[in-house]
């Protein structure tokens, strides 16, 4: 009994000990960082197109052919700028918007995912005369580069949402969600 008895009072004292800790850990956590602010959000993006342009090592023909691609990439991101700002005063103003029913919210993501097509669609055909101009290696380099900026103008999200997801089951399963 007596090799029991301190181990039971490790135990008890480790449990008493825990809802301390997280109360402890609660009230020192700091808050939440209010993010990057726009100016450095601009100079993040200023630099990634500085940084495509010098990997690329494009050609003065290449360079014209790139000036639409930074234009509607620009676009993209002064949009979702605008957005962002709209966002962040209706969280300031306190108001809390009802949330719509289903079918209206169906409405939306679909208003929202037509938007995104014509958004990709013109994209696409300011980039592909520009990707056309590219030699093997700035095409290999370019896969790397502007990968690194399709959440900023070139597709939204980023391609992250889509690795969540493995290979689908089987020819007749549902996609199984990966465990990262």
């Amino acid at each position: 009994m007596k090799l029991k008895l301190p181990a039971m009072l490790a135990a008890a004292l480790a449990v008493a000990a825990v809802p301390a800790a997280i109360v402890f850990a609660q009230a020192q956590a700091p808050e939440r960082p209010a993010g990057l602010s726009a100016d450095a959000r601009a100079r993040l993006l200023e630099g990634r197109f500085a940084m495509a342009k010098t990997a690329l090592n494009l050609t003065n023909d290449q360079m014209r052919l790139w000036a639409p691609v930074e234009q509607h990439i620009r676009a993209s991101v002064a949009e979702r700028e605008k957005r962002r700002a709209e966002r962040q005063q209706m969280r300031q103003s306190g108001a809390t918007p009802q949330r719509p029913a289903l079918p209206e919210r169906l409405d939306r993501a679909s208003e929202r995912m037509a938007q995104r097509a014509e958004r990709m669609k013109a994209f696409a055909a300011v980039f592909k005369p520009f990707y056309a101009s590219l030699n093997d290696e700035q095409k290999a380099v370019a896969g790397v580069v502007l990968r690194q900026m399709r959440g900023h103008g070139m597709g939204g999200r980023g391609p992250r949402w889509a690795f969540r997801y493995g290979p689908p089951a089987g020819p007749d399963g549902p996609q199984v969600p990966q465990k990262q």
